[in-house]
């Protein structure tokens, strides 16, 4: 009998579904999952591939942390862990364009009062909980700052460190640095012999900080002095702990350069002539100084004109008119002359009032800073009930959106304090720094150290602070409790 040819067994038909969920823990991390599930017929299997966000490279993580709003919550990814940090420490480059695209905004500003006192510091941000658990562990009381009997007076602030003077020790004038978030204090003396060939009219016009955003622990001083129609700087190096006395220059006339009236812009001071239209320019990394010509509509007069900076870094004027303010770039005409190409012009008359409700009160404007794009003024009057109150604004020059950052009674000079990179994020020699884990962390548990990071007791509540900012919380995914760790370096 012929064999019978049978049909081959038929396939079992299959299905191929491919499922991705991404999950995201209390403790910042996120994990994306891929599951790609096969059945047919007879069987029916089913496989997993997990990738982490420890899988993502260096490049990645910081093409991430780009997108964060703000320094604060950079600090607190980068103190995250050891690979967190390593990404944000070791490449200079992500944190100059970090800094482009999310320049610091100020945290409060310093108050000068009469009297025997320290400067009030005064919060602008109440409602940001990062600020204020920074605030709270810097030293913004200044009580780290010897004690003097006449009290310390604010001359500059800058990328996080305050710029003091006072009377210590009889009539002899010193100065302090002070950092708030590390509680570092260093006292410098006046350099000696700054007055020397001066003539009878020798007077000290005041101090810069200049800091150096890679290695934040340096910082120099500049020092600017004057007499009948000369200048001359004095510049300490915190590094080399030494002042280094420039010679006198002479910049013509009767100089007329007031206490208190410079500006420090990109590596050069900048002060103005009182009743005249132009500016000394001292240039910190040449020495050089010349005299630069402003337009011919402004006229110097007290606290209506500053020299400042674009949100792109360009060297600006802003004058002050009445309540006009008008605002000029510093630029190159078609020969490569530098002129002065007016940006615009804006009314603040209607805005201050709509915000102060003082249409029918006499005030004064005062420009108090030029930072980062922004014109920081402020407005003081006479109340009916004849107290002297005060509005603190912020004017982007850019949207030219007016903002009232505070108010209060008081009057006085200004010193607005910026947040800066906090050294642990700054790498030093090419290392990758301090650790965010293991031995160097220490528990303080309501304010009392409970011990090593090991030993944190489920249920404690904590915060997290690394330069008095607040890194990150340790939540129950690795904990079992809701816990944070102060992290405490030696």
């Amino acid at each position: 009998m012929a064999s019978e040819l049978l049909p081959p067994p038929k396939l079992p038909s299959t299905t191929t579904m491919a499922t991705i969920t991404t999950a995201f823990s209390a403790d910042g991390t996120t994990t994306t999952t891929i599951i790609t599930t096969t059945s047919n017929a007879i069987t029916a299997s089913t496989t997993s591939t997990a990738t982490t966000i420890s899988s993502l490279s260096g490049d990645d993580l910081r093409e991430i942390f780009l997108r964060l709003p703000d320094l604060p919550a950079l600090v607190r990814a980068g103190l995250t862990c050891r690979s967190w940090l390593g990404a944000v420490r070791s490449n200079p480059a992500f944190r100059r364009l970090f800094r482009a695209l999310h320049p610091a905004p100020p945290i409060g500003f310093f108050l000068d009062l009469t009297g025997p006192t320290n400067p009030l510091f005064v919060p602008l941000r109440p409602s940001d909980s990062d600020v204020i658990a920074a605030l709270r562990r810097g030293d913004f009381f200044l009580t780290s700052l010897p004690h003097s009997f006449w009290g310390w007076s604010v001359t500059d602030c800058r990328d996080g460190y305050i710029l003091l003077w006072n009377n210590l020790v009889g009539n002899d004038l010193s100065l302090a640095t002070l950092n708030p978030m590390t509680w570092a204090v260093d006292i410098l003396p006046l350099p000696g012999g700054i007055e020397a060939g001066s003539s009878n009219n020798f007077g000290v016009l005041g101090f810069h900080l200049q800091c150096s955003d890679e290695k934040p622990w340096l910082f120099r001083v500049i020092c600017v002095c004057t007499d009948q129609n000369r200048v001359r700087a004095a510049i300490f190096s915190s590094e080399t702990r030494d002042w280094v006395i420039q010679p006198w220059v002479d910049i013509g006339e009767n100089n007329s350069l007031k206490f208190r009236a410079g500006s420090l812009v990109d590596g050069s001071v900048y002060w103005p002539c009182h009743g005249k239209g132009r500016m000394v320019r001292i240039n910190i990394r040449t020495l050089d100084t010349s005299v630069v010509d402003l337009p011919g509509q402004v006229e110097v007069d007290g606290y209506n004109f500053k020299a400042g900076e674009t949100k792109d870094g360009k060297l600006c004027i802003v004058y002050q008119s009445g309540l006009s303010l008008d605002v000029w770039i510093r630029s190159m005409d078609g020969d490569g002359a530098e002129i002065w190409a007016p940006q615009s012009t804006h009314n603040l008359s209607a805005e201050i009032d709509r915000i102060t409700h003082t249409g029918h009160l006499h005030g004064y404007i005062k420009i108090v800073q030029v930072r980062y794009g922004y014109v920081y003024l402020s407005k003081t009057c006479m109340t009916l009930a004849g107290m002297q109150h005060c509005w603190f604004f912020s004017l982007s020059l850019e949207t030219l959106k007016l903002e009232l950052l505070h108010e209060g009674k008081y009057d006085g000079y200004v010193h607005l304090y910026v947040m800066a990179f906090p050294p642990s994020l700054v790498a030093d020699g090419g290392s990758t720094g301090h650790d965010a884990e293991g031995e160097a962390a220490v528990l303080l548990v309501d304010g009392v150290v409970a011990g090593g990071l090991t030993d944190v007791a489920l249920g404690e509540v904590a915060v997290l602070l690394v330069d008095g900012v607040v890194a990150f919380p340790l939540t129950d995914v690795a904990l079992g409790a809701s816990v944070a760790v102060n992290l405490v370096f030696g």
